[in-house]
């Protein structure tokens, strides 16, 4: 005797685990590997047996689904790394708590969580002003900790492979300052007595290309004038730290293995730190201020005493930029990092050899290195074009050649 196969109010006939319920939604119940009974929901039944495929994938390769959001996933995540730098830790805390932890993708099960869904959150971010290389960090975060689900067998796949290629880096954005913009902003902190005192420390990131970080933890024994070489083994970071809930100074390692070296002084580098040395000297200092064992900081803020932090260099390239009204010469939007990217420029301009520039910055990567040394633009072409330049061989005149008969 045949068995009445169940349908749908549309007449299709329901496979098994389907019913419609009487709502007119889908759901589809089966067991998990674990002997749990499980079950979902959908509005269409072509939506629920998508569902039904993913769910099969995961029962032939042991998956057990659980009810974790993404922002539970990505806190487990954040707990188990114990290697993470102590700025790239807050840095993704901070991204985590203003971004994602109370956004809807937040708060969606990372079981539910599609392709198409990561790419919508990244769309959303960028129509709300956020730059791809924040994009980049919040994929950074996510990505990981999807891949931690994975390793889990709680998610078959994750869902954030393949996001990135609308989010590759801009190099128009990654600017450097043209050799007349460099001279204009230096221009411009001479014209300002409070800045003035500055001017050695902004013109020594643009001849060496330190991290801002490492130029805010540089102590004068980092110093070797008799040697002239700069020791960079540690970095100075004042951030928001999320467990004492304040910001503040701390000493970390440098970012990574290769930002630790011993960088060469020019005849122009070590003139600029005799002439910070006499600023320093004359810089009323708070004596008991030291970060994490750190004291003797080169570069000082003259109102506390302390050493420079990164708000204070930032406020301060806020106002130089602001000045674009009352000069001629315009600048664009600048950031610590172009001066690093401006100073990595002009090396490679001078034709410094691209190992040695990796060096140099301390770049763990040579790829980040070569995207600074094969960026090409108008002025650098230009230049290239007139040192390589062959002159014209002079033709002769053949209406002035003597006649010979």
């Amino acid at each position: 005797m045949e068995t009445t196969k169940r349908k749908d109010n549309k007449g299709r006939i329901l496979r098994k685990g389907e019913s419609q319920r009487k709502d007119l939604t889908y759901m589809y119940r089966w067991t998990d590997h674990n002997g749990k009974r499980q079950c979902i929901y959908a509005n269409d039944l072509n939506d629920l047996r998508e569902h039904e495929k993913l769910i099969s994938q995961e029962l032939a390769v042991g998956v057990s689904r659980n009810t974790a959001t993404l922002s539970e996933q990505i806190e487990l995540y954040l707990a188990t790394k114990n290697n993470l730098a102590s700025s790239t830790y807050e840095n993704y805390k901070y991204y985590y708590n203003h971004v994602i932890k109370n956004n809807k993708i937040g708060n969606m099960k990372i079981v539910d969580i599609k392709k198409s869904n990561i790419l919508m959150f990244y769309k959303d971010c960028a129509k709300l002003g956020y730059q791809n290389g924040t994009i980049k960090i919040l994929q950074k975060i996510i990505r990981p900790a999807l891949e931690l689900a994975c390793d889990d067998n709680v998610i078959y796949k994750n869902p954030c492979s393949g996001c990135m290629k609308e989010y590759e880096d801009d190099m128009e954005k990654k600017y450097s300052l043209t050799i007349e913009q460099e001279k204009e902003f230096l221009d411009r902190l001479n014209s300002r007595p409070r800045m003035k005192r500055y001017r050695p420390m902004y013109e020594i990131v643009l001849k060496t290309g330190l991290r801002i970080s490492e130029v805010a933890g540089l102590t004068w024994n980092d110093i070797n004038f008799e040697d002239k070489t700069l020791n960079i083994n540690h970095q100075v970071q004042y951030r928001f730290k999320s467990e004492k809930g304040h910001v503040e100074y701390y000493a970390t390692k440098t970012k990574t293995k290769a930002g630790k070296r011993i960088i060469p002084m020019s005849i122009e580098v070590y003139n600029l730190f005799q002439e910070q040395r006499k600023i320093w000297l004359a810089t009323k200092k708070d004596v008991e201020f030291n970060v994490d064992g750190y004291k003797n900081f080169v570069f000082l803020s003259h109102v506390t005493g302390k050493c420079i932090n990164h708000n204070n260099i930032r406020r301060m390239l806020r106002t130089i930029v602001d000045m674009n009204s009352e000069r001629d010469i315009q600048l664009p939007n600048i950031s610590p990092h172009i001066l690093r990217h401006t100073a990595c420029t002009r090396l490679a301009e001078q034709g410094c050899e691209i190992r040695v520039l990796q060096y140099l910055m301390g770049h763990a990567d040579i790829r980040a290195t070569m995207k600074i040394y094969n960026h090409v633009d108008i002025e650098r072409a230009r230049k290239e074009i007139e040192r390589v330049q062959i002159p014209t061989p002079i033709t002769p005149n053949l209406h002035q050649l003597p006649v010979t008969l």
